[in-house]
């Protein structure tokens, strides 16, 4: 009966072993994908253009102009066009909020 048990404790031991690896691997690549989105807008808002990957995007209307927000995985993008501000384009993580002065 021993020798059955450590074959059953083995095979588990296995399949613990593969499933951790295959978790490892599959958070690695979310992790880079992440970081890959990331950059990629980062780097778009930095030369002044338009993020690619946005989830949400929005128009804040104001008397003086008009304010694009775009929400991405964990960041946001404002693009301030209005005669009041001047602050361009503004990218940061998804808890800042739009200047409003």
């Amino acid at each position: 009966m021993e020798k059955t048990e450590k074959v059953i404790e083995k095979k588990n031991t296995e399949k613990k072993s593969i499933a951790k690896k295959i978790f490892d691997v599959v958070f690695w690549v979310v992790i880079i994908g992440l970081a890959i989105i990331w950059v990629t807008d980062f780097i778009n808002v930095q030369n002044d253009k338009d993020p690619i990957f946005c989830i949400s995007q929005k128009t804040h209307t104001f008397d003086d102009g008009t304010v694009e927000e775009c929400v991405g995985l964990g960041y946001k993008v404002y693009d301030y066009n209005r005669t009041s501000l001047s602050y361009g384009r503004q990218f940061g993580p998804f808890f800042i909020g739009m200047k409003e002065n």
